[in-house]
């Protein structure tokens, strides 16, 4: 593996890099952006659940990398999609449509654009299909995810003293 994985160096290859960049987390959910290959190939909005040390089914997952996978439809989700792999503690965990917090269960959703469309205090991911159908064109059969928190910013001066 390292032989072959040295070879495709040498041929320049090019390697997808994607990266989830959380920016807020209020409690019951998560917002962020979504990047592969830097800003300037394809960048989309994210939603999640808030993070809740990682339970089952009311959290988003903790920041790390990790393997995806696309997958062709399953019961839960009945289109393709994107499986992340090895998340720890969890299965079933997917990059896919929605508009709601509440549409994931730990999942990631993508869209372009924040709107309370539903009218319940929190904030939407809009135009999700068409984010998630550019997504699924930009990037390869597998790639890894790294996932972290927003750069913390320095305080200002008068917040110091």
């Amino acid at each position: 593996m390292r032989y072959q994985e040295s070879e495709a160096f040498k041929v320049n290859i090019p390697m997808v890099i994607v990266e989830l960049i959380r920016t807020t987390d209020n409690g019951v959910q998560t917002t962020g952006k979504i990047y592969v290959n830097g800003d300037n190939h394809f960048v989309s909005d994210t939603l999640e659940r808030a993070y809740k040390d990682n339970r089952k089914g009311v959290s988003c997952i903790p920041e790390g990398k990790y393997r995806c996978e696309k997958k062709l439809a399953t019961k839960n989700i009945p289109y393709e999609h994107v499986t992340i792999i090895d998340v720890p503690n969890r299965a079933g965990i997917a990059i896919h449509k929605g508009n709601f917090y509440t549409h994931s269960r730990g999942c990631i959703l993508l869209g372009k654009g924040y709107k309370d469309i539903n009218n319940d205090g929190e904030l939407d991911v809009l135009h999700s299909k068409v984010m998630f159908d550019e997504f699924m064109k930009c990037v390869p059969d597998s790639f890894i995810l790294t996932i972290r928190g927003a750069i913390q910013k320095p305080k200002r001066h008068e917040e110091i003293i």
